[in-house]
Parts: C-alpha cells; structure tokens; sequence
C-alpha cells in the first residue's frame, strides 16, 4: 500500500467514525440518556428504627408510593425528592439514614418514587431531568393538605434532579418555607457531557451532540428553562449544598446561581480524597451527592442553622 492509499484510507475511516459517532449521538443516544433503568425499593425506614406509613398520592392519575415519616410533636414536614434514576431510598446519599437525622431533629419526612422511578408507575420511563417530575411534588404537597397538615412549616429537600424537581415547582406555585438543595441539577446539557463520561470514560466534549440534541430536540431544558435558569427568581430561602468537585452536578453552576439570586446560600462541603471510604464502590460518580455520606456533621450543622435561621418568627434575629 502507498503512502496515499494508506492516508486515503485513514482518511475515509476516520471521516465514516466521526460519521457514526455523530448519526448516533443524535439520532439514538439521546433517548438512551434519558431511559430511567428499574430500581425498585426493597429497603424500609425500619432498618434506621423509624416508624413509619406506606403512602399512595395522586399525581396526573399517577399513584405514586412514598412514605409518611412522622416526628412527634415536629416543627416542620421535609417534602423529598430523590435523584434521576434513584428512589426513595437515594444510596448516595443515603437517604435512610437522612431521614433519620431530620428525625432527631423534629422533622417529619413526606418522601416519594417519582414517576418512572422506583415502585412509582412507568409513563414513557424517561427522565425530563426535574421538568416532567415536578407536578409530583405539587401532588405530595396537596397530600399532605388532605392529611390536615396544612399548618407544619414546609421544607424541600432535593438531590441533584430532585433539586432540579423542586425548583420547577417552586416555579409552577409549590409553597415552602425555603429549600434545600444538595448538589443539583442546574444545567442540563453540561450534566449529560459529564454524564457520558461517568458511563463510558471518554471525554466529556465526544458528548456534546447527545447533549445538545437531547436539549433541543429532546425535550430537556435548555437556556432559560434550565433549572439554574429558572431559580435565579425564586424569593424563597435556600441552601445550596455543593461537593467542590462533583463530577456532573458542577460548582461552577452552584457559584453562578448563588451570585444571581441573594436568597440562595451556598456552602460548599470539604474536599474528599479519591480514595476516600465515603466513595466506596462510586467510580466515576465520585462526590456526587456525597457530602452527607462523607461529611455528616458539617451537613446537618448547616443544615440544622439554616433550618433554625428559616423558621424563625418574621422579625426575629438569631
């Protein structure tokens, strides 16, 4: 073979990969990224010695399972809303063990599989990445209206999704006395670059197409409809809970919303190693959703100030 017959020939297959590559970031990767995979709950509040009652609410005809963890005599009611492709349970986090924090801390927990998570029903099993999920969180707040609890304070708990979920509510009339948000979703199409990453270990930047058209001809927020986008409005108190180096839930997006928006608190979480016991079994996921797992004093200190900073009587200084 000649020198010009083998570049020709590299040349040709090169261009019939980039060909390919492109023609399925497209055309099939897209739809791939947003299939929501089955992950049924099989663990129970028991487990951390939490009473608690299986619940079915209502959303869009949707009977969603969750649980009601009630505290005695609680100062507030979490509503809960887990990540893309997780449940009730978040192992991330984890989420029992959360729950049973917010416990001892006067805190009853209303918590749900989101549609297509979980025990929840199945519509078209994929992600709107917080903006096809939120009616759900509306539908846990009239549940609990319909439960007589109308007069507990109202706290919003979300992970990276959820935050995401959360946040198109507050956007759609969902009423709380403030948020908090553990490393979430704030803007898509920078998530699924990073996401292929996780999934396949190749560069971030081979995945630009799939983000992009799942973001424009996807359905998935973009621009202003993104959730960093839209919480730049919202007038309620949040804390923004963000490991420094997550890998798909970026700081950077935490650091321009909190300068956008002063009733956001951001408080970034101590650096974990690498190697750390806290990411045990997390790959390429790394810190994500991690910063209670690896570091739960400083989460529920925070969480805890901002809980007491938050329910204050209007005009009390603390």
């Amino acid at each position: 073979m000649t020198g010009k017959t083998f570049l020709r020939s590299t040349v040709f297959f090169t261009g019939l990969v980039v060909v390919i590559w492109l023609t399925a970031s497209v055309v099939w990767a897209p739809g791939l990224a947003r299939t929501v995979g089955v992950n049924p709950v099989t663990d129970t509040p028991a487990q951390v010695g939490l009473e608690y009652e299986d619940i079915l609410v209502d959303s869009d005809g949707l009977a969603l399972r969750g649980w009601w963890i009630p505290a005695p005599s609680p100062r507030a009611v979490i509503l809960f809303a887990h990540g893309a492709g997780s449940n009730r349970t978040s192992w991330f986090l984890p989420s029992l063990e959360f729950y049973k924090a917010a416990h001892d801390l006067g805190l009853s927990v209303a918590t749900i599989d989101l549609r297509n998570h979980g025990n929840s029903p199945r519509t078209d099993g994929k992600l709107g990445m917080g903006s096809s999920e939120w009616p759900d969180m509306l539908a846990l707040s009239a549940w609990l209206d319909a439960r007589g609890l109308s007069d507990l304070p109202r706290l919003g708990v979300g992970l990276s999704m959820g935050g995401a979920t959360l946040i198109y509510a507050l956007s759609e009339g969902l009423q709380l006395e403030a948020a908090i948000l553990i490393d979430p979703l704030l803007n898509t199409y920078d998530a699924l670059k990073q996401g292929g990453w996780i999934a396949y270990g190749l560069p971030p930047e081979l995945f630009a197409p799939m983000a992009w058209a799942a973001t424009r001809e996807g359905g998935l927020p973009k621009g202003d409809r993104d959730a960093g986008a839209t919480a730049q409005s919202l007038t309620l108190p949040i804390l923004l809970m963000q490991d420094p180096d997550d890998p798909i839930t970026r700081l950077p997006f935490a650091r321009e919303l909190a300068a956008s928006n002063p009733y956001v608190q951001l408080e970034i979480a101590p650096s974990v190693p690498s190697d750390g016991p806290c990411l045990a079994n997390k790959g390429r996921w790394g810190t994500h959703v991690a910063l209670f797992k690896c570091h739960k004093s400083w989460t529920m200190d925070a969480f805890s100030d901002f809980l007491t900073r938050s329910l204050a009587p209007t005009g009390t200084t603390l």
